[in-house]
């Protein structure tokens, strides 16, 4: 994806291949749609956060309802975009939630430092 130049990206054709991958090693930003054969977004979302909740999630979807948004932040997912996509804002998130866990990284880091 060209769009997210700089960062490494794991791509999966399944979400219960992305999920066991996951389970292996957690991620710290996951995009996800929510129509998906086997598992649905909101259930992969309910999963990966009750691992890591710190995970940032991005929902990508061609529902357009309030339900969807609802549940997707309801859930806790960072943002929603609707296909199709705009690809400078989707950019835009992503760089946004790779700033805030760096910010919590670095946080996290100075209170590791003061307890010890």
């Amino acid at each position: 994806l060209a769009v997210l130049t700089g960062y490494e990206c794991h791509p999966y054709s399944s979400p219960t291949h992305a999920l066991a991958a996951f389970q292996k090693e957690p991620y710290n930003l996951v995009l996800t749609d929510l129509t998906m054969p086997g598992l649905s977004g909101f259930e992969l979302l309910t999963k990966i956060k009750s691992i890591l909740s710190c995970t940032e999630i991005i929902v990508i979807t061609a529902h357009k309802s309030p339900y969807v948004v609802h549940n997707s932040h309801f859930l806790g997912a960072a943002n929603i975009f609707y296909k199709p996509l705009n690809m400078e804002e989707l950019e835009k998130s992503v760089k946004e939630c790779h700033q805030k866990f760096l910010t919590w990284q670095d946080r996290f880091q100075e209170v590791s430092f003061i307890d010890q």
